[in-house]
């Protein structure tokens, strides 16, 4: 790469300050692998100056109107809780700042809320994006015509680049750094920073597990702990059913109605989670499909790859470069 990269982090007050500080990190990261600036690292604002952050700390800003964007630019604007996010959606400045950059930077794009920034500047039409789980619903409500994968880590459409909820953010710079420079400058970041080699953009922001007990009433109740220590063998909605001291029916519907899937198809999630796992443990496939309970090796990999949006063999590979 002849040019050295330029990374604008658009930042407000009240912003999170995670936002800006861990994509940062791994670029100043790569920057110390590999001996030389691949990239310039800057921290904008709309005026410029000290900015007060989510935790209080100040960073020093430049003007973001007295950056020239450019096709080596990287801009992306910052999350913030609910009271700054909607200030900074109404700040004219920061939405001209952005449309620029969208037109003229090499990528744009968010880390965690700052979607909505995103989104009503105008620049998220017909797009598909990713942000912080617990907004998800707001956002498909303030923006209709555009597509919300309440799932993904971080969305990459063309030069728009959108991640979800904060450390998201570092996963989403980390796929960066793999684009510009290879998977092994990326993974040597990643080990600088003590973090997980690399998160795919499409593994979920949180399992389904967590969910799952969040939603867990009295009827059903530890049946999801039972469940996931069971993954290895099969079972039947009428075992599960029988578990909970129910007749098989009237579990499916209640089941339905608390989980939002049907109980053979949480099971199945779970399974496939537990895969998950043994693999990123560097099991081989073969023997994480049967550890999960599946008996048929193409039915775990059709399963893995609708589930997960990834083969095991490539996910396997993106854990142990």
């Amino acid at each position: 790469m002849k040019h050295h990269l330029r990374v604008v982090l658009i930042t407000y007050r009240g912003a999170e300050l995670l936002d800006v500080a861990g994509p940062s990190a791994v670029f100043a990261a790569a920057n110390r692998f590999a001996g030389k600036t691949l990239y310039e690292i800057i921290v904008a604002s709309p005026d410029g100056g000290p900015v007060a952050h989510n935790s209080g700390i100040e960073l020093v800003t430049v003007p973001a109107s007295s950056i020239a964007i450019g096709p080596h630019d990287i801009i992306l604007v910052a999350g913030a809780d609910a009271k700054p996010l909607s200030a900074a959606m109404r700040e004219p400045e920061l939405s001209a700042i952005l449309r620029s950059a969208a037109r003229d930077a090499g990528r744009f794009g968010s880390i965690c809320t700052g979607a909505f920034i995103l989104g009503s500047a105008g620049l998220l039409t017909g797009k598909r994006v990713a942000t912080h789980w617990a907004a998800v619903s707001e956002f498909v409500r303030l923006f209709k015509d555009v597509r919300c994968d309440p799932d993904a880590l971080y969305v990459i459409e063309d030069r728009l680049w959108t991640s979800a909820g904060v450390t998201a953010g570092i996963d989403m710079a980390l796929a960066m750094v793999e684009r510009d420079h290879g998977a092994a400058v990326k993974a040597a970041v990643a080990r600088q920073l003590v973090v997980n080699s690399h998160r795919p953009g499409h593994q979920s922001q949180f399992s389904d597990l967590l969910v799952a007990q969040s939603k867990e009433d009295e009827r059903f109740a530890g049946i999801v702990n039972w469940l996931q220590a069971s993954t290895s063998v099969p079972i039947s909605v009428e075992q599960m059913a029988d578990h909970v001291s129910m007749a098989p029916r009237s579990f499916h519907r209640h089941f339905v109605k608390s989980f939002g899937q049907t109980p053979a198809k949480f099971f199945e999630k779970l399974r496939l989670n537990a895969a998950r796992k043994l693999l990123e443990a560097n099991v081989p496939i073969a023997d994480a499909a049967r550890q999960a309970g599946f008996r048929s090796d193409s039915a775990f990999r059709a399963a893995f790859k609708t589930q997960f949006g990834i083969t095991p063999r490539r996910y396997r590979e993106s854990w142990h470069i």
